[in-house]
């Protein structure tokens, strides 16, 4: 499964990539510091899942998940954040995330999560496959 990242720390970057590529089964296809770079490495990029910060380098990561899921629908959106108050966490749905963790408290989640994304990508594929709707 294909992931890119949106996260303007570097430490936090080279450990999400570390974690998400010690499963085998996911790669992180690009990551972007920026609003402007999101968007345009998403769309270059074409990734199953996106994992967003809030707050970037210049612009934010909500918007820049709302962009995404404009130009690819079937994108999931994960917020990342340590700004997880009621307000972000209804704007980042609003955006289209499907989920939102923070940083704090959920950060050994991402594998987890993915995986689950992971397993339902691979069960649609098999109803499609099969004719089962």
């Amino acid at each position: 499964m294909k992931v890119f990242l949106v996260e303007d720390s570097v430490p936090l970057c080279e450990r999400l990539v570390e974690m998400i590529e010690a499963e085998g089964d996911h790669c992180v296809v690009g990551q972007a510091a920026t609003y402007d770079d999101a968007v345009k490495g998403i769309e270059a990029t074409q990734p199953d899942v996106g994992i967003f910060d809030i707050r970037l380098q210049r612009g934010n990561g909500i918007d820049a998940l709302a962009e995404a899921k404009r130009r690819l629908p079937g994108l999931v959106g994960i917020v990342m954040s340590n700004y997880a108050t009621a307000q972000h966490v209804k704007a980042s749905a609003d955006a289209g995330a499907e989920y939102f963790l923070d940083k704090s408290a959920d950060f050994e989640r991402i594998n987890e999560i993915l995986s689950s994304i992971s397993s339902e990508v691979d069960e649609k594929g098999k109803e499609h496959e099969t004719g089962n709707r």
